[in-house]
C-alpha cells in the first residue's frame, strides 16, 4: 500500500476509523486488504489518544463569563488596547474565542464591561472622609501591595483606539468626574474632580509609563509630600482664596 494511501486512511480514521469499504473502493489486493484490517485495529486502539473520543466538561456560564471578564481586565490593563487581542483574552481565560465574542459581542463591548467592573468595585465617595483622603489617595498610587481596583491602567492604555478612548472618556466622566464632583459641592465641583483625576492619571503615567526616577519604587518623600499637598488644595478649595486675592 503506497505511503499516501497509508495517510490518508490513519488520518481519515482519527474521525472514523477505516473499514473493508475502504478496501472495496481502493480496490485493494488480498495483503493490501490484510495491512488495511491491521492498520483499522491499530488506530481504534487506546494507544492512539487521538483516537479516544475527547471528553467535553461541562461548561458553567457564569463561571466562564467571570473567568473571560477577569482576563480582560488584566489584559486591557497591561497592553494598548490596539494590541490586547481577543485571542490573548481567551487564552488567560482557557477558552475558546468563539465564547468571548459570544458572552460579550465584540472587543468594544468586552472593553466596557471590564472597565465598568473595575469602576463598580470602587468605594463610593460616602465611604471617604474629608481629614486624610489626600494621603489615602497617594498610598493608592504608591503602594505596589495595594489591591484597590484601579481604572486608570485600562483608561491610559485605551488612548491608542479613538473608539475604546470614545468609551473609557465617557465612563470616567459618569461614573468618577461627575460623582466626585456631586460630593464635593459648589459651583466649581466638576473643575476640582478633573483636577484631582489629572493629578492621579499625570503621576500614574510618570510612575508606570514614563518612569521618572523620583517617582519609581519607593516614592521621594518630597515627590509624595508635593502630590499630597496638591490634592489637599484642590479637596479643600483653596484656590478660592487665593482667586479673591
Amino acid at each position: 500500500m503506497s505511503t499516501a494511501i497509508y495517510i490518508c486512511l490513519v488520518d481519515a480514521g482519527r474521525a472514523c476509523a477505516p473499514t473493508a469499504d475502504h478496501a472495496v473502493l481502493l480496490d485493494l489486493s488480498v495483503p493490501q486488504k490484510d495491512a488495511l484490517a491491521t492498520m483499522t485495529q491499530a488506530v481504534q486502539s487506546p494507544a492512539h489518544p487521538e483516537a479516544t473520543p475527547r471528553v467535553m466538561r461541562p461548561r458553567n456560564a457564569v463561571d466562564t463569563r467571570a473567568r473571560i471578564l477577569t482576563a480582560a481586565r488584566r489584559v486591557f490593563a497591561i497592553r494598548d488596547y490596539t494590541q490586547a487581542r481577543i485571542s490573548d483574552i481567551a487564552a488567560e481565560a482557557d477558552v475558546n474565542q468563539a465564547l468571548v465574542i459570544r458572552y460579550f459581542g465584540s472587543k468594544e463591548q468586552l472593553f466596557e464591561t471590564a472597565l465598568d467592573s473595575v469602576l463598580s468595585e470602587l468605594p463610593s465617595h460616602g465611604q471617604y472622609e474629608f481629614p486624610g483622603l489626600a494621603q489615602s489617595i497617594v498610598a493608592h498610587l504608591t503602594d505596589e501591595s495595594d489591591t484597590l481596583p484601579d481604572p486608570l491602567p485600562m483608561v491610559i492604555h485605551a488612548t491608542s483606539d479613538p473608539l475604546a478612548q470614545a468609551i473609557a472618556r465617557r465612563m470616567m466622566q459618569e461614573k468618577v468626574v461627575m460623582p466626585l464632583a456631586n460630593w464635593l459641592g459648589g459651583d466649581d465641583g466638576e473643575v476640582r474632580a478633573a483636577a484631582i483625576l489629572s493629578l492621579c492619571a499625570g503621576f500614574f503615567t510618570y510612575r508606570h509609563l514614563l518612569p521618572l526616577t523620583p517617582f519609581v519604587g519607593a516614592v521621594d518623600p518630597i515627590a509624595r509630600h508635593w502630590l499630597e499637598r496638591a490634592l489637599e488644595d484642590v479637596l479643600n478649595g483653596s484656590h478660592r482664596a487665593l482667586m479673591s486675592q
